[in-house]
């Protein structure tokens, strides 16, 4: 029954949402206002009616309806209810339900409280925005319906991926697709524009729609490449995947329309610009759902194979053919006010600024899709691999952070040369600090140094006009710094949100680079107790753990890290397997220089294999995300220059932004917490194992004789350690080893000591009558030898040279040839 109503929920919101388009298409012929507001009353209808479809789905997965294949898919039983709402979006089928959601919201919202300027373009920009609802509604009915009934249901579901389990993947597909379906709403206020004639307007109408798209779409893309990171284990965040691309590609367009808008609403320059930026960022959000849901593309992110692919290439074909064509008909309108400025200007910087942007989009456009096609034509398939695109993008990009230095510097071009000679040395000082800073802290080659270079220039630049900005007011009005600099984001939070943006982007900058050039990459094998150094890095196995979870068995190595020979932390990297795949989460430990990223590739009984990867910088990037991210966030907020209200609707507003700006907050907390925690798969002792060479932790124990012994008392001999329990069946098979060896090296300078934890000394002593033991033996009251040890588990046993220096180290049992080894080598020296 569930199953029914659901499908019939979907068909009767496609017909509602024909029935609006049509109703505003015929007020707009007709000229009657009655068909208008039909129109809209559908619109409202089919967000509703889709509302109810998601709401049922999610009570399907709530209630384990099996029976429907969508929940049996990607849910079970015993799945936590926090993932099985997300995995509502977590298939192709569901994911699609949300979007046609979205995409009738979206228009709901532009007709419920349009502006001033959004009014005489509100009635095209319905009939666009529900053709498209139409159109993504009609897929979900017809080719993939969420309600789609199995002839058994199971009694159980599959489970979710284990790899959407991440909180990254809970908020990232929605975020794509808040920034898919809102750059739908300045297209279709674009198109509005040219057949009305009101090319001029249309760019203010759609700037804060524009702003929110490419903000949520940035959101989307930080949450991937986070995922990426702490997920998939190779030590990355971006690796050029189509699907990766298919996002990237219309925020390139975005950020360059909203930079070609600034030039229009000033000076009605790059109208056609803006026309075609808007069409492409459009076509580029249909490309990026052909990439995923076709099955045409090979990517990890990408749905299986369907045949949603070939629409979605029919609908990208309509649109493109139906917009330029409405460019090409209505094109008397983009004639005029041309710029007269030279290259060398702010408008100059701002088309060099467009035109690299279309070319990145066109190259990773390339690279993203050169594969399948010469794969098809040619069947000898040509990989983009990340090299090629780092090798074709990486120049393009350093010409934008010039560009992103530059720009802010210049105006006029009658002034450029003289405003760069008096306002430019802030860029050079940025140049020179940052990039000397790098080369200080070790990070050579003339390629970084040149990057980090450009990076300094326009963070120094954005810094600069900050600060001059502030000043000025701060000096005309008397006014303190910080009140003057709470006036200025106050009245211009588009350009106060523009510099918070670039300056995200510079730290963004450094942080490529140094992920990208000067990262390291190796992997190791180690047995229980050994060690290997990796640059600065000491990595000792320490501990393999294996146990039965819920629904997959988890296998964690214990990685205790040093630094420089002091322990940093201890890394946990794991393998989890799932009855449908077998999933290696990696364990980081972030920090300001570089991250330590330890990844478990295999294990056996006796040894492990770890990947290990040390990547500078990366804290750079993350931090230059979240700057960014509320750069946007203060860019799409209105000014106070823009809000004139009557006093009740201006408090009314104070309350709503107020709350609002709380939430955005609140979510840049938490994602900084997440970046900035314990670390993933990491967690730090108060001190960790000595290694060997260094200096034994000083001691004192109470003997079960009743004497004292302390590490004093070991001077000048070989002091053998062995922490030991009798509820450790290893520890009881090792005693009589050791016994035999104390008793042939005791003449020979050498100190025994067994040090039981977590014991009762009558148990100790029983123990000792049990096998004979003649050697020192103490409790360890409160554990505090053994912590100061670093010991997590027995037996351990140190081996301790004259000196009072840590020579050898056993982490479990240790063999009696092992340690005569050990032994006579100290003995011999």
């Amino acid at each position: 029954m569930l199953s029914e109503v659901g499908t019939i929920t979907i068909g009767l919101a496609l017909a509602v949402c024909l029935y609006a388009s049509l109703a505003v298409f015929l007020s707009i012929r007709r000229s009657d206002p009655r068909w208008l507001q039909s129109g809209w009353n559908g619109i409202y209808a089919t967000t509703a009616i889709l509302g109810f479809g998601l709401l049922l789905l999610l009570f399907a997965f709530l209630t384990n309806r099996f029976e429907i294949q969508y929940v049996a898919q990607h849910s079970s039983r015993a799945l936590p209810v926090y993932l099985k709402v997300s995995a509502l979006w977590a298939g192709q089928e569901g994911s699609l339900l949300l979007w046609s959601f979205l995409q009738i919201l979206f228009a709901l919202l532009l007709i419920a409280r349009p502006s001033v300027r959004t009014r005489p373009l509100l009635p095209w920009a319905t009939v666009i925005l529900g053709c498209v609802a139409a159109f993504f509604i009609g897929v979900t009915l017809f080719l993939s319906n969420p309600f789609a009934r199995l002839d058994h249901a199971p009694f159980d579901g599959q489970g979710l991926n284990p790899l959407l389990r991440h909180p990254g993947m809970i908020f990232h597909p929605p975020s794509l697709y808040l920034g898919y379906v809102g750059l739908a709403v300045p297209f279709a206020l674009a198109m509005a524009a040219l057949i009305t004639g009101r090319v001029d307007e249309w760019t203010r109408a759609a700037r804060r729609w524009t702003l929110a798209a490419w903000l949520f779409l940035g959101l989307g893309l930080f949450l991937g490449a986070r995922w990426a990171y702490d997920v998939l284990g190779w030590g990355g965040y971006w690796g050029w995947d189509p699907v990766e691309n298919a996002g990237l590609m219309p925020w390139f367009t975005a950020t360059a329309l909203l930079h070609g808008a600034v030039v229009q609403e000033e000076r009605k320059g790059f109208r056609t610009w803006n026309l075609v930026l808007v069409i492409l960022s459009f076509v580029l959000v249909l490309f990026g759902t052909f990439t995923t849901r076709s099955g045409l593309i090979q990517s990890v992110h990408a749905f299986g194979r369907s045949a949603l692919g070939y629409y979605f290439l029919a609908f990208i074909g309509l649109v493109l053919v139906g917009s330029f064509a409405l460019v090409f008909r209505y094109r008397s309108f983009l004639r005029g006010n041309s710029s007269s400025e030279g290259l060398l200007s702010r408008e100059g910087a701002f088309l060099i600024a467009l035109v690299l942007f279309v070319t990145l989009t066109v190259s990773v456009f390339v690279g993203s899709t050169l594969p399948t096609i010469t794969d098809v034509l040619s069947h000898r398939r040509f990989e983009a691999g990340p090299e090629w695109f780092d090798r074709v993008t990486g120049p393009q990009f350093g010409l934008m952070v010039l560009v992103l230095a530059l720009c802010p510097l210049l105006g006029r071009s009658a002034q450029a040369l003289r405003r760069l000679r008096s306002r430019g040395w802030p860029a050079l000082v940025g140049g020179v600090v940052v990039a000397g800073s790098a080369a200080l802290a070790g990070f050579t080659g003339w390629t970084s140094l040149v990057g980090f270079a450009l990076a300094g220039m326009a963070g120094g630049t954005a810094v600069a006009e900050i600060a001059w900005d502030v000043v000025g007011r701060s000096r005309r009005k008397e006014e303190p710094f910080l009140q003057a600099l709470q006036h200025q984001v106050s009245r211009h939070r588009r350009r106060y949100g523009g510099y918070l943006v670039h300056f995200g982007l510079v730290l963004l900058v450094i942080g490529i680079i140094g992920t990208r050039v000067h990262a390291l990459e190796t992997e190791v094998v180690l047995s229980p107790g050994e060690e290997a150094q990796i640059g600065r890095y000491t990595l000792v196995f320490e501990d393999l753990r294996q146990e039965q979870a819920t629904d997959h068995v988890r296998t964690e190595a214990r990685i205790a890290a040093y630094r420089d020979r002091e322990y940093l932390t201890t890394l946990t990297p794991r393998i989890d397997a799932y009855a449908q795949q077998t999933v290696g989460v990696p364990a980081l430990r972030p920090g300001w220089r570089e991250d330590l990223y330890v990844v478990l590739a295999a294990y056996s009984p006796t040894e492990i294999t770890l990947k290990v990867f040390i990547n500078p910088l990366a804290t750079f990037l993350w931090l230059g995300g979240l700057i960014l991210l509320a750069g946007g966030a203060v860019a799409v907020w209105p000014s106070a220059e823009e809000v004139r209200l009557p006093v009740a609707e201006a408090r009314r507003r104070k309350v709503r932004n107020t709350v609002a700006a709380v939430v955005v907050l609140a979510l840049l907390i938490a994602a900084g917490a997440a970046m900035w925690g314990p670390g993933h798969g990491a967690s730090a002792r108060l001190v960790g194992r000595p290694l060997p060479g260094q200096p034994a932790p000083d001691f004192t124990l109470t003997l079960l004789d009743g004497g004292t012994i302390s590490l004093a008392d070991l001077e000048g001999r070989v002091a053998v350690l062995n922490f030991w329990a009798t509820w450790c069946p290893s520890c009881e098979e090792e005693l009589p080893a050791i016994q035999s060896i104390w008793e042939e090296y005791q003449g020979r300078g050498v100190v025994f000591l067994g040090v039981a934890l977590q014991e009762d000394e009558a148990i100790v002593r029983g123990a000792a009558d049990q096998y004979g033991l003649t050697y020192l033996l103490a409790l360890d009251i409160g554990e505090q030898v053994s912590t100061a040890y670093g010991v997590t588990g027995v037996p351990e046993t140190f081996v301790i040279d004259p000196e009072g220096n840590v020579a050898f180290v056993h982490i479990g049992p240790v063999t009696a040839e092992e340690l005569i080894e050990e032994l006579e080598s100290l003995l011999g020296q």
